[in-house]
């Protein structure tokens, strides 16, 4: 008889703290995201190796498609390339990463 009431204690007991975890803290600072530009950075390299290195070679230095390192281009003007499409450049390559791509194809040196 013993077993069952300690059974039921721990089952209660751990009821209890799966219910307060659930419930989580309410603490903004933790929920939210910091914006940064190293966060976009690293996504633009991301999408930049899974999307780009096929035709810019994998260090984008050059391949089929030109090199990327040390363009003078803007980056609103590579967004737009990247949106749009120029030449051999398919549009839409970067799936709405745009300018996480441009910011880090303009950290290429």
């Amino acid at each position: 008889m013993m077993t069952k009431r300690f059974m039921h204690v721990v089952l209660a007991g751990g009821l209890a703290v799966f219910g307060l975890a659930a419930c989580g803290g309410g603490d903004k600072a933790k929920e939210e995201k910091p914006d940064s530009s190293t966060d976009t950075v690293a996504t633009g390299e991301s999408v930049a190796k899974a999307q780009c290195i096929g035709c810019h070679g994998g260090d984008l230095t050059g391949g089929m498609g030109p090199n990327l390192h040390g363009l003078t281009l803007s980056k609103e003007e590579i967004v737009d390339i990247l949106k749009n499409g120029k030449g051999a450049m398919p549009a839409g390559a970067a799936k709405g990463n745009e300018e996480a791509v441009a910011d880090y194809i303009l950290t290429l040196k």
